[in-house]
């Protein structure tokens, strides 16, 4: 597969699909979605777009401190859970509306951020 590989992570099978078909009808993303059980397969860079029953705000942090971008799709978004999600490093944390916008800008703008070289000092 080319381009990084957007990862979604739910347990609930029907979910899953349907969040699949709906970024593989984007042209920007068709090739690059694909559906898991679980977090097994994310590399740094990759994009995973889960649920907070899914995805603890815990798990997030980890997937993010190992350079994965992380969206999470909340049924009903709640203030205090966004909150939590941002301090462990998400990249969104939107409205879970299949068909909706938010979801493919969030994942357009995690792959930008992916695509943008880290250009601060390193030492040998």
């Amino acid at each position: 597969m080319e381009g990084t590989p957007i990862h979604v992570v739910s347990a609930d099978g029907a979910l899953r699909r349907a969040l699949v078909a709906r970024l593989e009808r984007a042209p920007e993303l068709r090739e690059h979605a694909a559906g898991d059980l679980d977090f097994a397969n994310i590399q740094p860079g990759d994009v995973v777009v889960s649920t907070p029953a899914d995805c603890p705000p815990e798990r997030a942090h980890e997937l993010t401190r190992a350079g994965a971008a992380v969206i999470i799709l909340a049924a009903i978004p709640r203030p205090e859970e966004r909150e939590r999600y941002e301090r462990a490093g998400a990249a969104a944390y939107i409205p879970m509306l299949i068909d909706g916008i938010d979801l493919v800008r969030a994942i357009g703008q995690s792959l930008a951020r992916a695509r943008v070289p880290d250009h601060r000092c390193r030492s040998a």
